[in-house]
């Protein structure tokens, strides 16, 4: 499991513990997140949302098709 996965679990976990000491981590926490793209994104339907997803997941497959096609043509220069 990668690291940033393990500690984002661990913080989520101690989140959900409830007690008075995880406040703080909490509102830290809070502090990091932009609330308006969630109000944004919750204004949309869940169909919107999934059409959004798939918008990004496309996106994400364009980059990594230009990132590998980056590399084999570095690769076939040396």
């Amino acid at each position: 499991m990668p690291a940033w996965l393990h500690a984002s679990r661990y913080v989520i976990f101690a989140a959900m513990k409830g007690d008075a000491s995880n406040a703080d981590l909490v509102s830290d926490l809070m502090r990091d997140v932009d609330r308006t793209l969630l109000r944004e994104n919750l204004k949309l339907t869940p169909e919107q949302r999934l059409a959004k997803f798939a918008s990004f997941m496309r996106f994400v497959a364009e980059l990594r098709r230009a990132g590998e096609n980056a590399r084999r043509r570095v690769k076939a220069k040396t």
